[in-house]
């Protein structure tokens, strides 16, 4: 059977009618009263939780003292001649070197011609200026 909002209401009105089974008050008032008189639960019974964690988190925070441990023992030895050694390297930065980095004179006698060398960025260009040749005047 499929109940419908007008059966159950009808139902119910039928239940009012009926006389309530011997002790069902009693049983109920019993039910609450015992409810009533328990003790609430107080919020600071919860209070020591936060206490707790925060202990918790002082005691994690604290240094304390390390435990020394023995090395383990040696059980073989490499030869010394075995071990490569190791040897540290300066590497300098690369210099940021000018179009022209020296000029170098060539020291000749004077009936010569003398040259200044310059030198340039390419290893493969070299630059010779002749200083006292004997070409046509300016």
């Amino acid at each position: 059977m499929k109940w419908t909002d007008d059966d159950l209401d009808l139902a119910l009105r039928e239940l009012k009618d009926e006389p309530l089974p011997l002790g069902a008050t009693e049983a109920v008032r019993a039910r609450v009263l015992a409810e009533v008189e328990k003790p609430r639960r107080r919020w600071w019974t919860w209070a020591w939780a936060p206490a707790l964690a925060a202990g918790l988190m002082v005691w994690a925070v604290i240094p304390r003292e390390q435990v020394a441990v023995a090395p383990p023992p040696v059980l073989a030895r490499v030869p010394e001649a075995a071990v490569p050694k190791r040897t540290l390297e300066v590497v300098k930065k690369p210099e940021l070197r000018p179009a022209v980095r020296r000029v170098e004179r060539a020291v000749k006698p004077e009936k010569e011609t003398q040259f200044v060398k310059l030198v340039t960025d390419d290893p493969d260009v070299v630059i010779l200026w002749a200083m006292n040749s004997e070409g046509e005047d300016r």
